[in-house]
């Protein structure tokens, strides 16, 4: 009889494959999130509907104009911002040395964590177009005015900031890591900048200017193709 000598390490052989090819998929499928991210995103923000200015009550007025371009908006943002935040947290992967490796788990922890509580308050945009359609103008300003200083809303509004730090984060330590070059840093910090200076009646610019904050998940999600490509 035939002794079965390959037998104990058949298994485990085949148990380090299957591990691999879920490793893989959930990569590519990070990778994925990471580019749908910045274009959901766009795509939101392009089909924001215009308002005058930043204004309470030019914010509620131009929800309460288009009802689909309010929903369709908030739509493309929330799921934008789902794929961004799930994603960020495959971008340590692409750091194989020690340079960067903290920061960079720093800046995918504090975007998800930001960027995934923003995507729930999208819901927002839909109670603020009802009330701007159905009730006087004035009164709905003193309710949006009354849930925004709610005493709790600030532990959830309060995390946006840590997106604009967490990508930041990510940009320094892929540059550290040499696998981006510091163009992308450059970029974001002058998409930042723009965002404090242009004014919000011009919708299409201000959207873009706010995409370009997202373009460091958009370039991970493609480095991780580009890595898995060559891996295989």
């Amino acid at each position: 009889m035939t002794p079965l000598t390959h037998t104990p390490s058949a298994a485990p052989a085949a148990d380090s494959e299957h591990a691999d090819r879920a490793s893989r998929f959930l990569r590519r499928a990070g990778g994925a999130a990471l580019i749908a991210a910045p274009v959901l995103v766009l795509g939101g923000m392009l089909a924001c509907p215009p308002q005058d200015s930043d204004s309470t009550a030019d914010y509620i007025t131009s929800l309460a104009r288009d009802t689909f371009l309010t929903e369709l908006s908030a739509m493309l943002l929330h799921y934008g911002l789902i794929a961004g935040g799930l994603g960020a947290l495959t971008v340590p992967g692409l750091i194989r040395g020690r340079k960067g490796r903290g920061l960079a788990v720093f800046g995918a922890l504090a975007t998800a964590v930001s960027v995934l509580n923003v995507s729930g308050a999208v819901r927002d945009d839909w109670w603020r177009m009802i009330i701007g359609q159905q009730l006087p103008r004035e009164t709905a300003v003193r309710i949006s005015d009354a849930v925004d200083a709610s005493s709790f809303i600030p532990l959830w509004s309060g995390t946006e900031p840590l997106a604009f730090l967490g990508l930041l984060a990510l940009c320094v330590a892929l540059a550290r890591a040499g696998v981006v070059g510091w163009w992308l840093t450059a970029v974001y910090v002058g998409a930042f900048v723009a965002m404090m200076f242009i004014p919000i009646h011009l919708t299409y610019v201000v959207g873009v200017a706010f995409t370009m904050l997202f373009l460091p998940l958009g370039v991970a999600g493609v480095r991780i193709f580009q890595r898995d490509r060559v891996a295989v």
